[in-house]
């Protein structure tokens, strides 16, 4: 009798499921069948923990999933949907506890913000279509003007610059020797042909959005590349960019990115960004980004690009950010001819991605995504991370969260939900603190820790 049972089994596991499956699909051939199982049962039997074993998503190769293999390739609970969380740009207002501004001069992020610096000269640029003006500049500062594009070139200390006006065909340029301040007081700027604001300072860029004002920045498709230059995105510094203010600020990019520092980006609490990129990140930058508050929209549509993309640290400890991913895996062709992809992602850190509070939503819609994509250990103590992916399997598994090393829960809401891939895959050690009232882990399609 056992033997005509396990004969059974074995006849019905050899037909190959459907070739659209991608949960028990071990060996990435795009099909679930006898050879998945045998895959990881070779993995168990040799004590290799290997990930793309651990079907089920608990972290571990063993009997449990050989069992949802076979219970693919079966049919079993196949009918059984999952009806993600709805994630949707929230432009709301968010009652936000009072920001604590540091004044202790020691301090690392003393110069963080721009309260801590007597701004004692002002210059006021104004755009009126195709035409600018500047007033109020002293001798050290030099204003060129061609049309209404406005460089400005400055050696003064403490300068800070209130800009007004609107122009389709214009750009704001900073050569500077010290941080400064542009106050953006209802402003919308188009530069058919490179960066609406390029900020040329290695110094402090200070960006102030006045309360009550809608202030937009738009890039073109082509960029007039100078030598020796880089302008990366509609709004792009090669310092810091350290925004606060509760005004609004929309970025639309067609060109590259939409904001990009060669530094570190800081959103401060009050602030309100809107950003929209067919054809790069939401925001990109090179040492942090670090969210302390405010209200922050993307809609990110371009193939391969992030919402957020990061070379080292995000560090996340409030406001709201939601991240609406619409773009698949970016094809491209390396030296050698041969086919290199980059995938799509709603935050992407190549360090440490760390989150104590705040909310950060995500939605990717495309193919191969990622919702959260981190290349160092990502430390989650509170907040509310809500991770949904729509997407399907076109040549690697969707993942709500990968990390590449370690992740740690230990506080706060963790969602994610990947109805046709995995919504969590860790290739270290997934740690979940005591403490949690629910945990929800059962079929690697959806991952919950609240507490």
């Amino acid at each position: 009798m056992k033997n005509k049972l396990l004969l059974v089994i074995l006849c019905v596991v050899a037909v190959a499921f459907s070739a659209g499956a991608t949960r028990g699909d071990v060996n990435n051939d795009g099909e679930v069948n006898i050879a998945d199982v045998n895959a990881v049962i070779g993995y168990i039997l040799s004590g290799d923990n290997n990930p793309s074993g651990d079907v089920n998503g608990d972290n571990e190769v063993n009997i449990a999933d050989v069992n949802v293999i076979i219970g693919v390739i079966l049919g079993i609970g196949e009918e059984e949907e999952i009806t993600p969380k709805e994630i949707a740009l929230d432009f709301s207002e968010l009652q936000e506890p009072a920001e604590r501004i540091i004044e202790d001069e020691d301090a690392e992020d003393y110069g963080d913000y721009a309260e801590n610096t007597s701004w004692s000269t002002t210059v006021r640029i104004t755009f009126d279509e195709e035409t600018a003006t500047v007033t109020g500049a002293p001798t050290t500062i030099i204003a060129t003007i061609d049309g209404a594009h406005v460089t400005i070139t400055s050696a003064a200390k403490h300068a800070r610059f209130i800009v007004t006006g609107t122009t389709s065909n214009g750009s704001l340029k900073f050569y500077s020797e010290r941080k400064f301040l542009v106050q953006l007081n209802g402003v919308d700027i188009t530069n058919p042909n490179g960066a609406a604001i390029n900020n040329q300072c290695g110094k402090s860029f200070y960006l102030m959005l006045n309360e009550g004002t809608v202030n937009t920045l738009r890039d073109g498709e082509e960029y007039a590349m100078i030598d020796g230059e880089d302008q990366k995105a509609a709004l792009f510094s090669e310092g810091q960019i350290l925004v606060n203010g509760k005004g609004q600020l929309n970025i639309y990019s067609v060109g590259k990115h939409c904001m990009a520092s060669d530094d570190y980006v800081f959103v401060r609490p009050g602030t309100k960004l809107y950003l929209n990129s067919t054809s790069g990140h939401g925001i990109k930058a090179k040492d942090y980004v670090y969210i302390k508050g405010g209200v922050i929209n993307m809609e990110i549509a371009a193939d391969g690009a992030k919402g957020i993309n990061c070379d080292s640290l995000i560090n996340i400890t409030g406001g709201r950010t939601t991240i609406i991913n619409t773009g698949s895996t970016k094809w491209e062709t390396d030296t050698l001819g041969n086919p290199v992809s980059t995938g799509a992602a709603g935050v992407k850190s190549d360090y440490n991605l760390n989150m104590t509070g705040g909310t950060l939503n995500i939605k990717c819609t495309g193919d191969d995504a990622k919702g959260v994509n981190v290349a160092q250990p990502f430390l989650f103590t509170g907040g509310e991370l809500n991770v949904v992916l729509t997407g399907k399997k076109s040549t690697v598994d969707p993942k709500g969260v990968k990390c590449d090393t370690d992740c740690t829960i230990k506080g706060g809401s963790f969602y994610s939900c990947a109805p046709n891939g995995r919504a969590i895959d860790v290739d270290g050690t997934l740690t979940i603190a005591d403490g949690h009232t629910i945990l929800n882990n059962e079929d690697g399609r959806l991952f919950e820790v609240i507490y």
